[in-house]
C-alpha cells in the first residue's frame, strides 16, 4: 500500500512539473506574441547626402523607417524628428511622409562655428527606448569666417600618437558569467583615449603568477581566448606599457552558482552547449532563442548540460537572442548570434565617363540596375547622393542602410566600421561579427520586462516612464484655467485659416481641451481663445508644451576627417560667401564709410526711431531667406548673437555676446514684436522669415533707450501674419500660438547647364553635393537613369545609394 501510494505521488508530481512547464511556456509564447504585436520598436536610418557641411548649407536626407516586426499590427509612425545639435540644439524639425518618402533637409545657421556636431532622428514611438537606439551621425562644419589654429590643422595626416596609458581593456564572459570547475570563454575589447579599438598583446596569468595564455586583438581592438576557471582562483592579464613596465587588467570573479551559454558555429549548424549548476535546476530553468518577431525555439533544462543544435537557416537574418530563463521569467544567461542576410540581389552603377574625366559643367549620367540572383529585373527605390570627392570626402565602411537595420540598430553604442561586416570580400567577417556579439551585446529587447507585461524594450520598462504612442496625425492641446470662474460652463474655441480649421466645444470641469487628426505645416498659426458662458473673458490659456528627449552625448561617433590645405579654404569660403554668409560682414563695412541712416516704411521700434542701414533688413532684404525660421535668420546674419542652449518649455534661445564682455552674465536680448516686447528669444521661434515686413538688431550701447546692453530685437510682422497674432478684440483669454508642424517639401538645386540662365548665375560652380535625389523607381526593367552637370573643379565622384526593393531587400552601394 506505501508502495501504490508513494508511486501516485510521484506520478503526481511529475504530472504536476509538467503542466507546470508547460503552463510556463504558454505564458511566454502569449506575452511575446503580444508584445510583436502591438508593442515591438521602430528602427530609423537617416540616409544624408554627405557627412561634411560648410555654415549654409543645408543636410539634406531621406529617412527609412520600418517596424521591427511585419507582424506589427500597427503601421509605421507618420512623422520623425531631426535635431542637430553641439553643446546645446541648434535645429529640429518634423518630417512627414510624403510623395517621396521621409525625405526633408536641416538648415546650418551661417553663425555656426567649425567643429563636430550630432544628427539624430527618432520618431515619437521610439522615445520610449533608451535614446541610445535612435539614430545618431556625426558631421563636420566648416564655417570660413572662424579663424582659430585648429582650422590649420591637417586632421587627416596628424598622427595619433597612442599612449598605452590610457588603454581600457574590458573582459566579456561569454553569455555573462565565468562558472568556476568549468572551461569558459571570455571575449574582450581593447581601446584607446578615444574610444576607437586598439591592437593589444597581453598575457593570462592566475593568482600564483603562473602564466596560462597569450592573447592578442584579432579585429578593431576585439579578441578572445579559452582557459580553465579553478575554483577559487584569481585571474588577470598584463600588457606591456612599452615602456618596460605593464598594465595590469583583473578578469571578473569565477561564480560557483549560474548559469552559461556556449555556441558554435559549424557548417550552418548551430551547437548551443547549456550550463546550469543544480540550485537553478531544481528551481526550473528554460532555454529560449528569438529573434524580435516571434520566439523560435523553448524547452525546459532538467539537466546541468545539455546540447542544442539549431538550423542557421531557421534564423532570421539579423541578431538572433539565446536565452536561459527560470520560471519566473529572469534571465540567467543570454548570448547574441548573428546571421547574414542572403545577397540574392545584384545591383550595377555603371557611369558614361569616369568623373574625374568630366570637363567643366559638363553633363554626366549614371545607369542603375537591379536584378535577382536569376538574371530577372527587379523593381525597387532608392535616394542617391553625388558629391566632390575631395571637398566631401567618403568614409569608408561607415554606417549605411544594411548595416544599420541588420547589426548597428540593436547595439548600443557605435560600431567602428560598420558596413565592414557586410563586405563579403573581407574573409574574416563571420568570426569577427561574433566577438561583436560577445563584446558589443546589449538587450535590445528587455525580455523580463516583456514577458512580466510591461511591454518594455530597449532596456527601458513601460511601467517607468509615460507611453508615447505612434503618431499618426498631429494635436493641439492645453487647458484653461479661471480663479473666479468654473471651467465647466466655458467654450474653448480653435481657429486655423491656414488650414480652414475652426472648432468649438464645451470644456468639461478640469479645463483641459485637445484638437487631434490635424495635419498642419511649420509656422502654422492657431488662434486659441475661451469664453464663458455669457461671454466671459477671465480665463486664462497655457498651450501644452511637447516635450522631446534629453540630448545624448556619446564618447565615441564615427567622425568625418578632412584635409584642409589652400585649395579646399578657397573653395568652402566660396560656398560661405555665395549660400548669403557673407551679407552680415558687407553691411557693417558698408555703414562704416557713409554711416547711411534709414527710415523704416513699418517702423518696428516703440520709439520710431531712425535706424542705420547695417541695422535693419527690409522686405526686399529678407526674400533670398525664405523657408528660414527667423530665430535661424537673425542668428545667423547679425553678428553679437550666439546659441544659449534651451529654456525650460524646450524652446531655443539665444544670447548677446556683446552683455558677456560688457557685463560678464549672458543675456538674452530683449524682443519686440510689432512694437510689444514679448517674453524671450524663444518667441522668434514661432515665426518664419516670411512671415516678416522687417527686422532690426540693436547691439549693446545702441540699446539705451530700451534700458540694456544686451542687444534688442525689433520685428515687424507682416499684416497677414500680424491680424493672426494680434486684433485689438485679443485679451489674456485668447493665445496666438504655431506649434512645431511638419516640414514643408523643398527641392535640391541641381543647375541645367544647358540653360543660358543656369550657366551665367553662378561665376565659379564649387557644389559639394552634386546631385541628390530622395526618391528614384526602377522601371519595369529594373532600370533608372539620373543625369546631373558637373561643378567648376576636376575631381572625383563619390555614389552613395540606399534603397529597398519592393519585397523589402536592402540594398547599400558606394563607389
Amino acid at each position: 500500500m506505501k508502495k501504490s501510494t508513494f508511486f501516485l505521488t510521484c506520478i503526481l508530481l511529475l504530472f504536476s512539473s509538467n503542466l507546470w512547464t508547460q503552463s510556463v511556456k504558454d505564458s511566454v509564447l502569449s506575452r511575446y506574441s503580444k508584445f510583436a504585436e502591438e508593442s515591438s520598436p521602430e528602427k530609423l536610418f537617416l540616409h544624408t547626402d554627405k557627412s561634411l557641411y560648410v555654415s549654409g548649407e543645408f543636410i539634406w536626407f531621406k529617412g527609412y523607417l520600418k517596424n521591427n516586426t511585419p507582424i506589427s499590427v500597427f503601421e509605421e509612425s507618420r512623422f520623425i524628428y531631426v535635431e542637430l545639435y553641439g553643446d546645446t540644439l541648434i535645429s529640429r524639425v518634423k518630417i512627414k511622409y510624403g510623395e517621396e518618402g521621409i525625405a526633408g533637409r536641416v538648415p546650418i545657421s551661417h553663425s555656426i562655428p567649425t567643429g563636430e556636431y550630432t544628427l539624430r532622428a527618432y520618431s515619437q514611438w521610439m522615445v520610449n527606448s533608451l535614446p541610445d537606439y535612435m539614430f545618431h551621425k556625426k558631421i563636420s562644419v566648416i564655417n570660413p569666417a572662424y579663424k582659430d589654429t585648429a582650422d590649420s590643422v591637417d586632421t587627416a595626416t596628424v598622427p595619433i600618437e597612442k599612449d598605452s596609458s590610457v588603454v581600457s581593456l574590458q573582459f566579456f564572459p561569454e553569455s555573462g558569467r565565468i562558472i568556476s570547475g568549468k572551461f569558459t570563454l571570455i571575449a574582450f575589447k581593447a581601446t584607446d583615449n578615444e574610444g576607437r579599438g586598439t591592437d593589444l598583446k597581453g598575457t593570462l596569468y592566475n593568482s600564483r603568477d603562473s602564466a596560462i595564455t597569450n592573447i592578442s586583438t584579432e579585429h578593431n581592438g576585439m579578441g578572445k581566448f579559452r582557459f580553465y576557471a579553478a575554483s577559487a582562483d584569481i585571474y588577470y592579464v598584463l600588457v606591456p606599457d612599452g615602456k618596460g613596465g605593464n598594465h595590469r587588467f583583473n578578469l571578473p570573479p569565477a561564480e560557483h552558482q549560474g548559469a552559461a551559454i556556449n555556441v558554435l558555429n559549424r557548417d550552418g549548424r548551430i551547437f548551443i552547449n547549456t550550463l546550469i549548476t543544480n540550485d537553478f535546476i531544481s528551481k526550473g530553468a528554460n532555454i529560449l532563442v528569438h529573434d524580435g518577431d516571434e520566439i523560435l525555439f523553448f524547452e525546459e533544462l532538467t539537466r546541468d548540460e545539455r546540447v542544442f543544435i539549431l538550423n542557421e537557416n531557421n534564423l532570421q537574418p539579423g541578431i538572433n537572442h539565446i536565452l536561459l530563463i527560470d520560471n519566473d521569467l529572469n534571465v540567467l544567461a543570454e548570448r547574441l548570434i548573428f546571421r547574414f542576410p542572403e545577397n540574392s540581389l545584384q545591383t550595377v552603377v555603371e557611369t558614361d565617363k569616369p568623373s574625374d574625366e568630366l570637363e567643366r559643367r559638363e553633363k554626366a549620367t549614371i545607369k542603375i540596375s537591379l536584378k535577382d540572383s536569376s538574371g530577372i529585373p527587379v523593381k525597387g527605390e532608392f535616394s542617391i547622393s553625388v558629391t566632390d570627392s575631395f571637398l566631401a570626402p567618403a568614409q569608408p565602411y561607415s554606417d549605411n542602410l544594411k548595416s544599420y537595420m541588420h547589426l548597428t540598430s540593436e547595439l548600443r553604442g557605435q560600431i567602428e566600421r560598420a558596413a565592414w561586416y557586410f563586405d563579403e570580400s573581407n574573409k574574416d567577417r563571420e568570426r569577427a561579427i561574433d566577438l561583436l556579439m560577445m563584446v558589443q551585446g546589449w538587450r535590445y529587447y528587455d525580455l523580463p520586462a516583456i514577458l512580466s507585461g510591461d511591454f518594455g524594450f530597449n532596456g527601458k520598462r513601460a511601467a517607468n516612464r509615460p507611453w508615447y504612442q505612434k503618431e499618426f496625425t498631429q494635436t493641439v492641446s492645453g487647458r484653461a484655467t479661471s480663479n473666479f470662474r468654473n471651467t465647466k460652463r466655458a467654450t474653448i474655441s480653435v481657429l486655423a485659416p491656414e488650414i480652414n480649421l475652426a472648432v468649438s466645444e464645451n470644456l468639461n470641469k478640469t479645463g483641459n481641451f485637445i484638437v487631434s487628426d490635424l495635419d498642419f505645416a511649420d509656422s502654422t498659426g492657431f488662434i486659441i481663445s475661451c469664453t464663458g458662458k455669457e461671454g466671459q473673458k477671465g480665463y486664462y490659456l497655457e498651450l501644452a508644451k511637447q516635450t522631446f528627449p534629453s540630448l545624448t552625448y556619446y564618447q565615441f561617433l564615427p567622425t568625418p576627417r578632412i584635409k584642409r590645405d589652400a585649395a579646399s579654404d578657397d573653395s568652402y569660403f566660396r560656398i560661405f560667401e555665395q549660400s548669403g554668409g557673407l551679407g552680415s560682414i558687407m553691411l557693417t563695412a558698408a555703414t562704416v564709410t557713409s554711416n547711411y541712416k534709414v527710415a523704416a516704411k513699418h517702423n518696428p521700434s516703440p520709439f520710431n526711431q531712425t535706424f542705420d542701414k547695417r541695422q535693419i533688413r527690409e522686405r526686399e532684404d529678407l526674400d533670398i531667406y525664405a523657408g528660414w525660421s527667423l530665430f535661424d535668420y537673425i542668428l545667423g546674419t547679425f553678428p553679437g548673437l550666439m546659441h544659449g542652449g534651451s529654456a525650460e518649455d524646450g524652446s531655443r534661445i539665444m544670447l548677446s555676446t556683446r552683455s558677456a564682455t560688457i557685463t560678464g552674465e549672458k543675456e538674452e536680448p530683449h524682443v519686440y514684436i510689432n512694437r510689444l516686447r514679448v517674453g524671450s528669444t524663444g518667441d522668434l521661434d514661432k515665426y518664419m522669415v516670411d512671415d516678416v515686413e522687417n527686422v532690426a538688431f540693436l547691439r549693446g550701447n545702441e540699446g539705451f533707450l530700451y534700458r540694456t546692453l544686451s542687444g534688442v530685437v525689433l520685428v515687424t510682422l507682416r499684416y497677414s501674419v500680424s491680424s493672426l497674432a494680434r486684433s485689438p478684440d485679443m485679451y489674456f483669454n485668447t493665445i496666438f500660438a504655431r506649434p512645431l508642424g511638419w516640414q514643408k517639401p523643398s527641392k535640391f538645386y541641381s543647375p541645367d547647364y544647358s540653360l543660358e540662365e543656369d550657366n551665367n548665375s553662378v561665376s565659379f560652380d564649387t557644389r559639394t553635393t552634386l546631385y541628390w535625389n530622395p526618391m528614384i523607381k526602377t522601371d519595369e526593367d529594373g532600370k533608372a537613369v539620373i543625369t546631373y552637370y558637373s561643378s567648376d573643379r576636376k575631381t572625383r565622384h563619390n555614389i552613395s545609394i540606399e534603397g529597398l526593393t519592393l519585397e523589402g531587400e536592402i540594398f547599400s552601394i558606394s563607389q
